[in-house]
């Protein structure tokens, strides 16, 4: 396997994984706020 292929294939993986946590914590950080919004 060319070296260039494994490099770009670790890329996108980073790349999946950041997103991935970073929208697991935004979902997170986000749903106690419009719960508490509309219970008053």
């Amino acid at each position: 396997m060319p070296v260039w292929f494994e490099v770009i294939a670790l890329m996108l993986v980073a790349y999946g994984l950041g997103l991935t946590i970073g929208w697991a914590l935004w979902g997170r950080s986000d749903r106690p706020e419009t719960v508490s919004d509309k219970e008053e």
